[in-house]
This record gives structure tokens, sequence and C-alpha cells, in this order.
């Protein structure tokens, strides 16, 4: 265990034996639980973990009883790069991989401090093309409900207690889907490599999206393709998208064409978009130079152009940070560097 002040932040940061590509917090845990999962990439076998914050006995109790040390307390192995990882509810997690399959996994409550795995199903070759298997590019979930992306230019919808495949969509010209943002039951946002983002309503039979618009916010269209989609949790109609140029536009969805506000902070490609939970305004981005960067909100506010009220740069690693994520308490980071990063949300 390290720590690190530049003097505003302190950060704690763990050595780890993964170059993790996802980490996200368990949902609805209380004040004293502090349970994450993470998934790795490049290894022949990848993992799924789930970890517990403890305090560190070697070490004193500090002075807010934050716990210090990540615990590992169970683990999932997959084939291939686990490209996302997100939880169906409390106690169901689903994964996906390069190798193009949905794992999900039931979290059983062995203990206070423990969880363990139990694998329920997997979905191979979710994703194909001429029969050939394509990687997963990301997932969603909204209730039960899952929809994950593919390099064959499919989105797929997902009924996850039953593990069966209810509905394809299918991108007419072919192209790679970067991500996927499951909105509302019956609304998905699709990021595709050659830089639109589609509208798709679940309910519709046909391929063809609601709406579409391009990223293109420079005559370099090869660096406005979208990296990552979500979703402001108080203004699900507003939805924030990264840009491989590192550019991040808030974009208003009821309003498809109409002015939307750029948020310059990252200079590469953005690899992940959180938002804090329970009443905090906060927004939190990452990127492929290693940079974390917290947005004050003002959700409030009925126009998109005044979302943003201030940034504040909370990290920087010199190798990519892939992933981010935030409870009430704290915000973890991972990334290539086989390091954990533990920062305070309460400053």
């Amino acid at each position: 265990m390290n720590t690190a002040d530049d003097g505003h932040d302190e950060i704690v940061s763990f050595l780890l034996v993964d170059k993790l590509s996802r980490v996200r917090w368990l949902p609805n845990q209380t004040e004293d639980e502090h349970f994450f999962v993470t998934g790795s990439w490049g290894e022949r076998v990848n993992t799924v973990r789930l970890w517990n914050l403890v305090h560190d006995r070697l070490t004193d109790e500090d002075d807010t009883g934050v716990p210090l040390v990540p615990q590992p307390t169970a683990k999932f192995g997959v084939t291939g790069d686990i490209v996302g990882l997100e939880f169906l509810d409390d106690k169901h997690l689903a994964a996906v991989t390069s190798e193009g399959t949905l794992s999900v996994l039931d979290l059983n409550r062995e203990s206070r401090l423990s969880y363990d795995f139990t694998h329920t199903y997997n979905l191979h070759d979710l994703h194909t093309n001429g029969g050939v298997r394509s990687a997963c590019t990301g997932v969603s979930a909204f209730d039960q409900y899952l929809v994950t992306g593919g390099e064959d230019g499919t989105v797929n919808m997902v009924a996850g207690d039953a593990g069966k495949v209810i509905r394809t969509i299918r991108d007419p010209d072919g192209g790679a889907v970067q991500c996927v943002s499951f909105i509302y039951p019956d609304l998905v946002i699709v990021g595709q490599q050659y830089g639109v983002i589609d509208c798709y309503d679940t309910r519709d039979e046909s391929s063809k999206p609601v709406f579409s618009v391009e990223t293109c916010v420079e005559e370099d269209r090869d660096l406005n393709k979208p990296t990552c989609i979500n979703h402001f949790p108080k203004n699900k109609q507003v939805v924030a998208i990264g840009l491989e140029s590192g550019t991040i536009i808030l974009w208003d969805i009821r309003k498809p064409y109409g002015a939307s506000a750029l948020c310059d902070a990252h200079t590469t490609p953005v690899t992940d978009i959180q938002f804090a939970k329970e009443e905090q305004d906060l927004m939190v981005t990452a990127d492929m130079a290693g940079l974390v960067t917290q947005w004050t909100l003002n959700s409030s506010s009925s126009l998109v152009e005044y979302f943003i009220q201030s940034r504040r740069f909370r990290l920087k690693e010199f190798k990519p940070i892939n992933a981010i994520d935030m409870n009430v308490r704290h915000m973890i980071c991972g990334g290539d560097a086989e390091m954990l990063y533990l920062l305070d949300m309460m400053e």
C-alpha cells in the first residue's frame, strides 16, 4: 500500500497482479460495507474478482475509520479480455469478453465480510460475423435486461434471468459498435465505430434508429469516434459521450439535433465516465493517458450547456486508467499499471 499527496488529494494505491479493464462497486451497500468487483485483461485466462476493503492490521486505524486494504473474497476465470461488468441487481453480475461471451454470476453472501460467486450461465458466440466469432465491446443493464454491443455491428438484448437473447438490432452499415447505454426499458443509445450515435426504441421491430447524430466536432473524423457512454442519474435524458479525441459531449436526447455542450479536459481517448451516487452532483472521467478528472454538476439546470460548474484533476498515472467508479465515500480507479487507486469523495 502506498499513499501520495499532491497538496490537495491523498491517493491510496495498492499493487495488484492484473491489468484492470473494469472496476465497479457493489450496489446498495450499507455504510460499513466496501465490496467491489474488478475485471482484468491481457492474460490467457482473465479474472472477475470480488474484493472487500478492510483495515490493514499492520497499521493503526485512521481517524475516519476508512478501510484501507483490498482483500480478495472470490474469483471467476474467463477466456478473453473482460470488456464490461454491470450489475443487474444487488446479487447478479454480468461480464462480457473479447471472445464474445456473456457470463452471469450470482453473488452469495457467506458472512458479513465475505461473498462467493456462483456461475449461473454463459452465452457463447453472442456476436458473430459470417459465422466467425466477434468480440463484445460493452454491456449495459436495466432492471433484469442487458444489452451488449459487438464488433459485428449488432446490439443484443438479453433477458438476464432467462439467459436468452430476445432481440437483435443490426446496424445496416455494418460498423462495429463501440459502446452502449441502456437508459430506459425501451431506449438504448449506441456509439458506432464511424462516429455516429444511434438511438433505438427496443419496441420497434425494425433496426432503424429513432434518430442518429454525428459525434464529429473537428475535421479529423478519425479522432471523434465514441469510446464510452453514460447518462446522468438525475436527468437520464442527458447523455455523456466520451470521444477518441478526449472531448466529452453532453447531449440532451430530447433535442437530438439541438446544441450540446463540450467538455475539454482530456487530450487522449476517454475510457470511462461515471456519476456519483446519492445526492452528490459529480461526474468523473478517465483517459488513456492516466488522467482522472472530477466535474461538479449543476443538474438543476434545464439547459445542458450549464450542467458543468467546475472541474478538478484528481489523479495522473503514467499508464491508461481504464475504469472508475464511485460510491458515497470513495472513488476507485484501475488500469494498465496493475494498481488500484482509492480516493476520498468526502473532501
